[in-house]
């Protein structure tokens, strides 16, 4: 029997660096960051974000930040919680997260620091959060600002997202479309397959990666009746009841 996994599920470990490197990425698109890293003390990155864009100035400021990290990893843990250096290529910030963690915010042009401290210490305390294995339980989330709260919340819907397409239910969804659009190919033909399935959809009130095992034969039903009877007869009609309906279930049946 497997398990549904839900959004407040964070134990694994390739689930656990997409939700850091997810919070990495909104950071940057929310702010004038352009490179962001969460390290840990002895320098081994967790996570990171760096934009395909990045100009080649991101090479000097990483090579003075490894230079630098043992000095400003040693000054954090004696209770300096946020250290800003200017370098000729551009300005880091150091935030100390926790646990020998450091959120590392590198701009390399010109920008108001202040306007963008906001931004980095959401991010800091989502990622303490995510690092830390936190529950996002409404209790839990009740003792941050609103700011991080709602933050967290976006965050945990993303992950939940991820995961969710990683399950066998989504991947048997999957696979059970791609065979219901190769069947109604077969009988209207290839252009009318979107708007065929976007209608039963609608009429249903559900969409792929939602359906349940009661409901796909249910939209093949639907399917027959409503768009390939009218348009292509009785009998038509009823060889492809009497075909799809028993093949998707069995198709529903067996899948591993």
């Amino acid at each position: 029997m497997s398990v549904r996994k839900t959004k407040d599920d964070l134990e694994d470990v390739s689930l656990l660096k997409f939700a850091l490197v997810a919070q990495l990425k909104r950071t940057h698109q929310s702010s004038d960051v352009d490179v962001l890293l969460f390290a840990g003390a002895d320098g081994k990155i967790y996570a990171s974000y760096i934009p395909e864009s990045i100009g080649p100035k991101i090479f000097e400021l990483t090579n003075l930040i490894s230079n630098n990290l043992l000095h400003v990893s040693q000054q954090l843990e004696m209770g300096l919680k946020q250290s800003v250096i200017e370098y000729e290529f551009g300005t880091v910030i150091f935030s100390s997260v926790g646990r020998g963690a450091l959120l590392i915010s590198l701009f390399t042009g010109k920008a108001d620091l202040a306007e963008n401290m906001d931004k980095i210490e959401i991010a800091k305390a989502v990622i303490r959060h995510v690092f830390e294995q936190r529950p996002m339980t409404k209790e839990q989330l009740a003792t941050y600002p609103e700011e991080v709260a709602s933050e967290l919340r976006i965050l945990a819907k993303i992950v939940f997202d991820e995961m969710y397409t990683q399950s066998s239910e989504y991947k048997k969804n999957m696979e059970i479309l791609a065979d219901i659009k190769e069947k109604i190919t077969g009988v209207m033909g290839r252009g009318e397959v979107e708007q065929v399935l976007a209608m039963a959809f609608n009429e249903i009130a559900s969409s792929p990666k939602w359906m349940t095992e009661d409901l796909w034969p249910l939209l093949v039903e639907m399917i027959i009746r409503d768009q390939i009877r009218p348009l292509h007869g009785d009998y038509v009609a009823d060889v492809c009841e009497a075909e799809w309906i028993p093949d998707i279930k069995h198709k529903l049946e067996s899948f591993v």
